[in-house]
């Protein structure tokens, strides 16, 4: 984040105060003279005066307590969070606008056919080595081929190990 942009918490307070400035904007003399006009001028001026002091110190105390409310909760260092939040998720590759819903969804739908080629070919293998199996078992029930029962029995155990070491 660069340091010199303003944050959240910036941004908040800045508002805030405009704010509070545009709620307690002082009175006018005229705006004054106006509501009190059955006042003498000297009661005017005093009026006038107390008001502008009452709005500032309002002011004052607003900021005071909106200052104290904010560091109390730790609203700066929750906005800061989120900043550092917002910008890892631009940084991050797939929220970022460069990649596009229709790319993601083609990297996914490439691996998953990889994966499907993948099983397949294992699926292939079982079946030849199954149909491998039933050839000999029917040699074996012939009675054909004593030596085919122990060959049988080792190629269905490097097969069996074999596919052990395959599967992921």
């Amino acid at each position: 984040m660069d340091p010199a942009a303003p944050g959240r918490f910036d941004k908040l307070q800045s508002s805030f105060k405009l704010t509070v400035q545009c709620l307690l904007t002082a009175c006018s003399r005229e705006v004054v003279n106006e509501a009190f006009s059955s006042f003498t001028d000297a009661e005017k001026e005093r009026l006038h005066r107390m008001l502008t002091l009452v709005m500032k110190n309002t002011h004052a105390n607003i900021m005071d307590e909106f200052n104290d409310f904010c560091q109390e909760t730790q609203v700066a260092a929750a906005l800061d969070k989120i900043d550092d939040f917002v910008e890892e998720q631009n940084l991050d590759a797939l929220s970022s606008e460069k990649t596009t819903v229709e790319e993601i969804e083609e990297k996914i739908s490439r691996a998953k056919k990889d994966e499907i080629e993948h099983l397949t070919g294992l699926l292939k293998k079982v079946e030849e080595s199954n149909n491998a199996m039933k050839a000999r078992i029917e040699l074996l029930k012939i009675g054909e081929d004593s030596t085919a029962a122990s060959d049988l029995l080792n190629k269905v155990t490097q097969w069996n190990c074999t596919l052990l070491k395959l599967s992921p």
